[in-house]
C-alpha cells in the first residue's frame, strides 16, 4: 500500500522496525495460518491471522495511524490479487490499545494499537 506517509511517517515493516525509525510506525506479523480444504484433504485456500501494531509516542498519533490502516482494510475490495495471492475476504477482527515502556532504558511510555486482521487467500 502506498500513500501512508502522512499518517504513518515511520512506514510499515514486517516483524521489527529498524532502530531509529520515526514514530508513528507499523509492524506486522503472522499470528496463525490454517489450511481450508475439501473433504478429500485437498487444500483450496489458507486462512491467516495477521497482527498490525501501531507504535507512537502519543495516543492520538497511534489512533490516527490505526484509523488510516483500518480504513484501507475496510474499503479494499473483498476479492483481489496481491502479488501471487488471490485474497477472497479479509476483515478486522479486533482492535486494542495499550501503553508500554520502551526497552531502551529511557523509561519513556510508548502507545501501541494492535489491529488484528483475518483473511482467506490462495497462492497462485
Amino acid at each position: 500500500q502506498t500513500g501512508y506517509a502522512a499518517a504513518i511517517p515511520g512506514g510499515i515493516h514486517p516483524d521489527i522496525a529498524p532502530v531509529g525509525t520515526t514514530m508513528p510506525y507499523v509492524v506486522y506479523t503472522g499470528v496463525s495460518r490454517t489450511a481450508v480444504g475439501l473433504l478429500n484433504g485437498t487444500t483450496t485456500a489458507q486462512t491467516e491471522r495477521v497482527q498490525f501494531t501501531v507504535c507512537s509516542m502519543s495516543r492520538s498519533e497511534a489512533q490516527v495511524a490505526a484509523k488510516w490502516l483500518g480504513d484501507r482494510i475496510r474499503t479494499s475490495p473483498g476479492r483481489q490479487s496481491v502479488g501471487t495471492a488471490t485474497i477472497f475476504q479479509w476483515n478486522i477482527e479486533d482492535e486494542t490499545g495499550s501503553a508500554e515502556v520502551l526497552g531502551d532504558g529511557s523509561d519513556e511510555a510508548v502507545r501501541t494499537v494492535d489491529v488484528d486482521l483475518i483473511g482467506t487467500f490462495k497462492e497462485s
